[in-house]
C-alpha cells in the first residue's frame, strides 16, 4: 500500500494514507486504499485477532477513545507535556477534524489531528468520523470535572547573572480527582514562579548577561551554523508590546550584521532560547523587572487567573504552526520578526496572520526601522 497521490490517482490529503499530516480529518480509507485492502485476501494475518497484553486491547474503547482521553490529554501525549492545552483560540465544535494544541513552553502551537472519536467537543456531543455530532454511546457517558492536586514547592535555583536573582517554582496536578470526559474543573495555572535571593547559591561569583548569553549562543551554534560561534550574544531592550524580547537570547548571525533570536529553531531541540527566570531585564519607575517564565515582568508580579492566558500565549507573537515543515524553513518574515540590527534595534515589531488555523495564511508586518 502506497501513500494516495504517489502513483495513483487519490489526493494527497484528506484520507488516511496521505503522504503527510493535514489539518482536516484523515480518519477514512481513500478508494486507492479500499482497491489494495480488497486484493489482500491471502493476508490472512490481518484477520487474526492473536493474543496480547490486555492493557493494549483497543477494544476497550469500545470505538470512542475520546471517552478515555480528554482533547487537553490528546495534547499532553502529542507534546509529551503536562502543561499542554487545547489552544485557547480554537472553538470545541472544531477539534474533530482538526485539534490544535499548545504550551506555554514552546512558540507557535500544533496540530495533533483530528481529535480521537468520542471526545466531547460540543455541548452534548462528541467527536466521530472527524465530525462533532449528538450521537448516542454504547455506555452512558461519565462526565468527572478534575480537581487540583496539593502545590508541591521547589527549591530556589539562580544562574548567578549580574544583578539578578534567584526563582522558584510551584507545580500542582489535575488528579485530584483525575478529570473524565471534560477539560472542566481545573482552571488557572498549573505552575506559579517566584523570585528568591540567591546570595548563598552564587556567593559573589556572578556572569555577565552579555557573557552568559555569548556562552548561550556559542552552544546554539552547534545545532545552528547559521550563527556565528564566536559572534557573542545579547539582551534586546524591554518592549511592552512583547514582553518576552527582554528574555529572549539574541546571537550573531554568521551570515549578516544582525542578530537573531532561534525561538522556532529550538522549539523541540529540549534547547531554551532565553535567559533563566530571575534575569534582571528592564527597570522603570524605580521597579526593577525581572525574566519569569520567558516575560519580563515587574518584581512584584503575581500570576493570576485573568494573566494565565499570557503564559500559553493566548495573543501569541508567531502565530503558526510548528509541526515538521518541508525542509524545516521557517518563514523569511518571521526571521527578520525575532532579529535584531547590529544596533540592538528591532527590525520589525508586529506579525499578523489573519486565519491562524490555515498553514498557506501568509503573516504580513509593521515596520518600525527601515531595513
Amino acid at each position: 500500500m502506497h501513500h494516495d497521490g504517489l502513483g495513483n490517482s487519490c489526493p494527497k490529503e484528506g484520507f488516511i494514507m496521505s503522504p503527510s499530516r493535514g489539518t482536516n480529518g484523515e480518519t477514512q480509507w481513500s478508494s486507492c486504499s479500499a482497491k489494495i485492502m480488497a486484493k489482500l485476501s491471502w493476508a490472512k494475518c490481518l484477520r487474526d485477532s492473536g493474543n496480547f497484553p490486555k492493557h493494549l486491547d483497543h477494544s476497550k474503547f469500545l470505538d470512542y477513545p475520546g471517552q478515555k482521553y480528554t482533547a487537553k490529554q490528546q495534547c499532553e501525549i502529542l507534546l509529551v507535556d503536562k502543561d499542554a492545552i487545547v489552544s485557547p483560540n480554537q472553538q470545541l465544535s472544531t477539534i474533530c477534524y482538526n485539534l490544535r494544541c499548545k504550551t506555554p513552553h514552546r512558540s507557535g502551537y500544533y496540530f495533533a489531528g483530528p481529535a480521537l472519536d468520542g471526545t466531547q467537543c460540543d455541548n452534548g456531543k462528541i467527536c466521530y468520523g472527524g465530525e462533532c455530532l449528538s450521537k448516542s454511546l454504547p455506555i452512558p457517558t461519565l462526565v468527572v470535572p478534575g480537581g487540583w492536586s496539593p502545590w508541591k514547592e521547589g527549591v530556589c535555583k539562580s544562574a548567578c547573572i549580574a544583578k539578578s536573582k534567584g526563582y522558584t517554582t510551584k507545580r500542582r496536578i489535575c488528579n485530584n480527582p483525575t478529570p473524565v470526559n471534560t477539560d472542566l474543573g481545573c482552571e488557572g495555572s498549573s505552575v506559579e514562579f517566584a523570585l528568591c535571593k540567591d546570595d548563598t547559591i552564587c556567593n559573589k561569583k556572578r556572569i555577565s548577561v552579555v557573557d552568559f548569553a555569548s556562552q548561550k549562543c556559542e552552544e546554539f551554534s552547534r545545532v545552528l551554523p547559521e550563527l556565528d560561534p564566536k559572534g557573542g550574544g545579547l539582551q534586546a531592550p524591554h518592549e511592552e508590546g512583547r514582553v518576552w524580547m527582554g528574555c529572549a537570547i539574541f546571537c550573531k548571525r554568521s551570515d549578516s550584521k544582525t542578530f537573531y533570536t532561534p525561538r522556532i529553531e529550538l522549539n523541540d531541540l529540549g534547547i531554551s532560547p532565553y535567559f533563566p527566570d530571575g534575569t534582571l531585564c528592564h527597570r522603570q519607575n524605580n521597579v526593577n523587572y525581572y525574566c519569569m517564565h520567558h516575560h519580563c515582568l515587574p518584581e512584584d508580579f503575581v500570576l493570576t487567573k485573568s494573566s494565565t492566558s499570557m503564559f500559553f500565549g493566548l495573543g501569541d507573537d508567531v502565530p503558526f504552526s510548528q509541526n515538521a515543515h518541508p525542509h524545516e524553513v521557517v518563514p523569511p518574515e518571521i526571521k527578520t520578526y525575532l532579529s535584531l540590527d547590529s544596533k540592538g534595534r528591532p527590525l520589525m515589531t508586529k506579525l499578523v496572520q489573519q486565519n491562524l488555523g490555515i498553514k498557506t495564511g501568509r503573516p504580513t508586518i509593521t515596520s518600525k526601522f527601515p531595513s
